[in-house]
């Protein structure tokens, strides 16, 4: 069934798709998705270091990354994560994880090859001493007696080693939270991004205030276009996708990764889709799919 789906996938990505993402105002804006940088589905068993680094405590087994495998806390919250640097990009990946009393998520333009991708794993909006803050983290989990309860935190950095950062925390979509595997699109394109979680929005940032390579303010919207809070930042334009967990364990899995830009020649409009609280990929891939039907059934035959 992977080896199916990375088919359909990949002749649908190959095929330079146009296809519809929210922006903060929820305006439908058409972006175009080029060719895989990344398609790893993890089934080799080996890290592909020339696409990924990962720090202690990590295991591929089962065709999945495993972070934090050893069935207990762990402090030093390991850390997979992008080899490379990206913005204007188009990623998936699936997550699960145990649910227990503490953290983990996934950070966004996190430094090129630092350890600082956990951000403040762990203390929603209060990075301690010893870690950097940076990126954008996404906090999937909280312990049940932490600011976070029910919700998922989103923390910036603000250029501090420690003490408060610009937070807020969304609802979670229905659905996620039970400890199953959850399927994520990000849709990076430079000063807005959007992250989905099982096709359902999550929440929408938008960026400005560039300045020698980094975004100084960030304002997040809900799914619905309500703002939730603008921040004084420190992000990066563009940096590396982390997964970190202090929690039990987690999985990672099918990770793909493409260049994605906004359509400057959308055509007519395109109509939100009933299926998908974005409209996200599935409705303006279709006539793609269809076109590459006989192709991607010889494939698998």
């Amino acid at each position: 069934m992977k080896k199916i789906f990375a088919i359909v996938l990949a002749v649908m990505m190959t095929a330079v798709l146009c296809v519809t993402a929210f922006a903060a105002s929820h305006a439908q804006t058409k972006i175009s998705v080029g060719s895989f940088l990344i398609n790893e589905d993890f089934e080799s068993g080996e890290l592909n270091t020339d696409l990924f680094k990962a720090w202690s405590g990590y295991k591929i087994e089962g065709g999945k990354m495993h972070l934090g495998h050893s069935n207990n806390w762990v402090e030093s919250s390991p850390e997979f994560h992008t080899a490379a640097a990206y913005s204007n990009y188009y990623a998936t990946f699936k997550i699960a994880g145990a649910i227990r009393d503490c953290y983990y998520g996934f950070a966004l333009r996190a430094p090129e090859g630092e350890h600082g991708g956990l951000m403040n794993g762990g203390r929603f909006g209060v990075p301690s001493a010893s870690e950097s803050s940076t990126g954008i983290a996404f906090d999937l989990y909280g312990a049940a007696n932490s600011t976070l309860g029910e919700q998922i935190g989103i923390t910036f950095c603000n250029g501090g080693a420690n003490g408060d950062a610009p937070a807020v925390a969304v609802n979670r979509p229905d659905g996620f939270g039970d400890g199953s595997e959850a399927a994520f699109d990000v849709i990076d394109l430079g000063s807005v991004i959007t992250v989905l979680i099982n096709k359902k929005e999550l929440a929408t940032i938008e960026l400005s205030g560039l300045a020698d390579g980094v975004y100084t303010k960030a304002t997040v919207f809900d799914p619905a276009g309500s703002e939730l809070g603008t921040f004084d930042v420190s992000v990066l334009a563009e940096g590396s996708i982390v997964f970190y967990q202090r929690n039990n364990y987690i999985t990672v899995d099918d990770f793909t990764l493409a260049p994605a830009e906004i359509d400057e020649n959308p055509g007519d409009p395109v109509e939100p889709s009933p299926t998908s609280d974005a409209a996200i990929i599935a409705i303006a891939a279709v006539g793609c799919v269809a076109l590459a039907g006989a192709v991607v059934a010889k494939k698998v035959k």
